[in-house]
């Protein structure tokens, strides 16, 4: 394994998620994650589950999966059910 094969920044409504893939090998992509913060705080990490063939399908599932997070933060929040909300 490689350690910190590739590392993606971008900001999602607010948020600065940070993806980092750390394990690539012949077979695919095995290990990696998203770290996700709102207003200078860590809210978040998101492992990698699965397998995928390559560095780009890996990605695109944690950006995904990152976006959805948020969404259902957002939606969470907007109808005070989330645990999450900042006092």
């Amino acid at each position: 394994m490689l350690p910190s094969v590739e590392l993606r920044r971008f900001e999602y409504d607010g948020w600065s998620v940070v993806i980092e893939l750390d394990g690539c090998t012949s077979e695919g992509v095995s290990s990696g994650h998203a770290d996700l913060d709102r207003r200078g705080g860590h809210r978040c990490t998101i492992a990698l589950a699965g397998k995928y063939p390559n560095a780009a399908a890996a990605m695109t599932a944690l950006s995904d999966r990152s976006r959805a997070f948020v969404d259902e933060w957002d939606i969470k929040r907007g109808e005070g059910e989330s645990p999450f909300i900042d006092q």
